[in-house]
Parts: structure tokens; C-alpha cells; sequence
């Protein structure tokens, strides 16, 4: 407490959250084996972090033609569980990484839009990890929605703040954001993250 005139006054100091690392989808992806580049650089990042970008994992394929606004991939059939679909690399990725002398705590992944085909998966888990350690879930599995057109399927934000380790992580440590995809019925269905919104569509506040 500090104080001021007799009074003791209690001084809070608040951070407010803000973008870490963001996404914009408009212009990506479209045509002939055209899913968007990996790794997809951020299109916007806070002063004192960098990241590798989104990077389809191996098990992922980019055949045929991609959706325009929209980045992802197909060949995700042949995992029924999570399980399978780790073993088969049907999995995505990104990077957080403080740069020397910075700490990062993530407070929310924003709410975003996931765009699949009727033969894409159906079902997808987030996961995390810091440095080479083991994937942990973050929350339960998600079922994408029935949506199969440009318009996507609405995806609830995801709260970051209550995992303790994503907060104050220092450099030169590195937090891996995963999400694992399964139950495709086809190797050509697809999955993107999708352009819903005027701005960046996938956002890591903190």
C-alpha cells in the first residue's frame, strides 16, 4: 500500500493482453496444390517474439487444388484417434519464442474459423509443448462442425491463462502450439484454418 494523505492506497500494476502472435488469411492459399506455404509466416507478431509459422506436419498433403483465403491441407484419412493421427504426422503446427531478455504469458487463443470438406476430419485437439518436452492437451477434443462450405465452422476462443506453464516462459525457451486432426473420411478431404474477419483471423494473445 502506498500512503496519500493518511490513506493507505493499494496500487495494482495490470498488463493488459494484447496480440503475441497473429494470422491473416486473406490472399492465402488458392489453386493447384496451392494450401498456403509452410511454414506460413505470421502476418503480425509483438515486439520482443518471433515465430516459425504455421507448418503442416509430413502427414499432410497439399493434392489437388487448395481454397483461396484459407490455409491447411488434406490427407488426413487413415487416423480414426489421436493416437493414430500422431503416429501418421496429421498434425499442425506454430512457434512462440521470447527473444533474449523477454518473457511471454499467454492469456487466449482468440476465436477463429476452421473451414473442412464433407470427407475432411471431423475432429481436432490442441496441444502444447515447451522446447523437446511432451505434447500436453489443452482442453478437450473439439468436433469442427457440419459446415462444409467457404463460410467455415465458428470456433470458441481458448483460455491460456490458467496453464501455468505458459506463463512467464523466458527465452530462450520455445512453446509449440499442435493441433491433431483425425476421423477424415478420404485422403483428398481438407482442413484449414479460414479468412473469417476484417484483419488477423488466428490469433495468441498474452
Amino acid at each position: 500500500p502506498v500512503t496519500i494523505f493518511g490513506f493507505s492506497v493499494f496500487v495494482f500494476n495490470s498488463v493488459q493482453a494484447q496480440l503475441v502472435v497473429g494470422w491473416d488469411f486473406t490472399g492465402v492459399g488458392g489453386g493447384s496444390g496451392n494450401f498456403g506455404p509452410s511454414p506460413q509466416p505470421p502476418s503480425q507478431t509483438a515486439t520482443g517474439v518471433s515465430s516459425a509459422g504455421l507448418t503442416r506436419g509430413s502427414g499432410v498433403t497439399t493434392i489437388s487444388t487448395g481454397a483461396s483465403n484459407a490455409w491447411g491441407g488434406n490427407g488426413w484419412d487413415g487416423a480414426a484417434d489421436l493416437n493414430a493421427a500422431i503416429s501418421a504426422n496429421n498434425f499442425v503446427t506454430f512457434t512462440i519464442t521470447p527473444n533474449a531478455n523477454t518473457s511471454v504469458s499467454l492469456s487466449s487463443i482468440s476465436a477463429y474459423n476452421v473451414r473442412r470438406s464433407s470427407t475432411g476430419p471431423t475432429t481436432g485437439q490442441w496441444q502444447y509443448r515447451i522446447n523437446a518436452g511432451a505434447y500436453v492437451n489443452i482442453g478437450s477434443a473439439i468436433t469442427w462442425g457440419g459446415t462444409t462450405t467457404a463460410t467455415g465452422n465458428n470456433q470458441n476462443a481458448i483460455t491460456l491463462s490458467g496453464i501455468a506453464a505458459l506463463q512467464n516462459v523466458a527465452a530462450p525457451n520455445t512453446i509449440t502450439f499442435r493441433v491433431v486432426n483425425y476421423d477424415a473420411s478420404g485422403s483428398a478431404g481438407t482442413w484449414y484454418f479460414n479468412n473469417f474477419q476484417s484483419g488477423n483471423d488466428l490469433i495468441v494473445n498474452g
